[in-house]
């Protein structure tokens, strides 16, 4: 069920003049703490819930994710997010065309569907030009990355440096916490079954490269380094390299698909 966002945020809106705020308390279960108490004190009610696939430009929140995410498999850790942050599920460009974790309508960018709620939570987005003219009218913007020296933390109001793999599941636990305790006299929730799941997965083959999101797909090859067509991954020389930004093999991890 979906409910109405009221009074909220408290915080002045100038979105020309992000507040760059990075969150390094030291440990990233305290960088969660303390950014779940700044969205808290800006007057954010994590306590409202949203229809994960609300429209874009009618959602108040989006939880939203970029090639960063590597596999379509773990794309449970954004729903979780979602709702648990009272969100609707966004996606960056390349997420969508190159790993179809979200249908076309959910792609954020200059020529893709424009956010202008008020809380966007951007995770592992580098921040290219084409996704922040999607996100230019947001009134809070998250950044959660890996790389310290992504453009999206330019672009964000706060910034974590952390892998979404440890962030998001930290932050969604936080979020629940601090739900309020149902009434046990009321009649339960219907609960949607989740779109992904851990147990919903079957690799097939491909690997993905945690550098830049370069797909390895061995019915393809790699013929510009002599790599014929119907290699797998696990015959490539061991000195092979992403075509893409040059990272090893082993930085490189199986890329899974829905069952």
């Amino acid at each position: 069920m979906s409910m109405n966002f009221v009074n909220e945020p408290t915080r002045a809106w100038d979105p020309k003049n992000r507040l760059r705020e990075m969150i390094n308390e030291g440990s990233d279960a305290a960088n969660v703490d303390k950014l779940v108490e700044l969205l808290i004190m800006d007057g954010f009610d994590f306590s409202l819930t949203a229809d994960a696939m609300t429209p874009i430009d009618e959602a108040e929140r989006v939880v939203s994710v970029g090639m960063g995410i590597a596999v379509k498999s773990e794309m449970y850790l954004i729903e979780n997010l979602a709702q648990a942050a009272g969100a609707a599920m966004g996606c960056s460009r390349p997420a969508y065309e190159r790993l179809k974790v979200l249908p076309r309508e959910r792609f954020v960018g200059m020529s893709g569907e424009k956010f202008t709620g008020t809380l966007y939570i951007a995770c592992a987005i580098s921040g290219a030009q084409q996704h922040l003219k999607g996100i230019e009218k947001a009134h809070t913007v998250v950044a959660i990355n890996r790389n310290e020296k992504a453009p999206i933390f330019r672009h964000a109001d706060y910034g974590i440096v952390g892998d979404i793999r440890t962030i998001l599941p930290l932050l969604t636990e936080k979020l629940n916490s601090d739900l309020p305790k149902p009434d046990p006299n009321a009649k339960p929730a219907k609960r949607e079954m989740p779109l992904y799941s851990k147990t919903t997965a079957t690799a097939d083959g491909r690997y993905v490269c945690m550098g830049c999101g370069y797909e390895y797909d061995p019915e393809k090859g790699d013929p510009e380094a002599g790599i014929e067509p119907g290699t797998s991954f696990e015959a490539l020389p061991e000195d092979w390299i992403c075509p893409e930004c040059g990272v090893s093999k082993s930085e490189m991890i199986s890329a899974v698909t829905r069952g």
